[in-house]
C-alpha cells in the first residue's frame, strides 16, 4: 500500500513526459496533467496444433494453431467495445512455429495487453475473452495453456499535486487538461511511496516508441516552465 506522506522522507515527486498519446495534439492543449495511471494487465497464451504438410492435408479435420490464434486476436480486438469503453486491449507479439510457408502451425504463442482506469473492467474483460479463446480452442481442437503474467492495479495520483499542475498552467497561460496516464512510468513506483504527479506536453501524431516520435520545443519549453514553477510552489509548503 501506500506509505502516510508524513513518513515519506520525499515531499513531492513530479515527473515530466511526453504524452505518448494523441489527446493534447487533437484538442489543442499544451499541458497534460493525469489524474493516475491505468491498471495494466499482461496474459500468454500458448496453444498447441497439428503439423502437417499444407498439399496432402485437406482442409477438413486440419489442427491449425495459428487460425485459433487469428480467431482469438480479433476477439482481443473487439473487447473494448463489447465492454462499451474505458478500455483497450492489444496483442503485441506472436510467435509461430515451425513458421514455415508449406507447414500447417502446431504452436502458436501470444500476449494479451489490457488496461483501464477501472481494475474490476479489466478482469471482468479478461474472464469474457477468456471463455472466448476456451471455446474456440474447443472448436479448433488446439489444446490451450493460459498464464497470468502480470497485473498492476490503476495508480491514482496526489490530488493536491495534480491541483497544483493545473493551477500552475492556468498561472503561466498554458492551457491544460486532466486526464488519464495509458502507460506505465517511473511515477507508479515513486507513487507507492511519496505524493506523486506528472505532467504532459504533446506528441506529434500520438505517436511514441517509434522513430517519428517528437514535441514541439514550444511545448517542451511550457512543460519545462510548469514543472520547474510546481516544484517551487511545493517547496515552499
Amino acid at each position: 500500500g501506500k506509505i502516510p506522506a508524513k513518513k515519506s522522507p520525499i515531499h513531492a515527486y513530479y515527473e515530466y513526459h511526453i504524452e505518448q498519446g494523441p489527446l493534447l495534439e487533437k484538442q489543442g492543449i499544451t499541458i497534460g496533467a493525469p489524474k493516475g495511471i491505468v491498471c495494466l494487465h499482461w496474459y500468454d497464451i500458448y496453444l498447441e496444433g497439428e503439423a502437417n504438410q499444407v498439399g496432402p492435408t485437406p482442409m477438413e479435420g486440419r489442427h491449425d494453431a495459428l487460425c485459433a490464434a487469428a480467431e482469438m486476436i480479433l476477439k482481443v480486438n473487439e473487447l473494448p467495445e463489447r465492454m462499451n469503453g474505458n478500455l483497450v486491449a492489444t496483442v503485441g507479439e506472436i510467435q509461430n512455429e515451425p513458421n514455415s510457408r508449406n507447414i500447417i502451425p502446431d504452436k502458436v504463442h501470444f500476449t494479451v495487453d489490457i488496461r483501464s482506469w477501472d481494475d474490476n473492467l479489466a478482469i471482468k474483460a479478461w474472464d469474457l475473452v477468456k471463455k472466448d479463446f476456451q471455446q474456440i480452442a474447443q472448436q479448433r481442437g488446439c489444446p490451450i495453456r493460459i498464464e497470468e503474467t502480470w497485473r498492476v492495479e490503476h495508480s491514482p495520483f496526489d490530488k493536491k499535486l495534480v491541483q497544483n499542475i493545473l493551477d500552475t498552467a492556468d498561472n503561466l497561460g498554458y492551457s491544460s487538461l486532466h486526464m488519464v496516464s495509458g502507460a506505465g512510468h517511473d511515477a507508479s513506483y515513486m507513487n507507492q511511496i511519496a505524493p506523486t504527479a506528472m505532467i504532459f506536453v504533446p506528441s506529434i501524431g500520438g505517436r511514441s516508441h517509434v522513430e517519428v516520435e517528437n514535441t514541439k520545443w514550444e511545448d517542451c519549453e511550457a512543460g519545462t516552465n510548469v514543472l520547474l514553477h510546481s516544484i517551487l510552489n511545493s517547496a515552499q509548503e
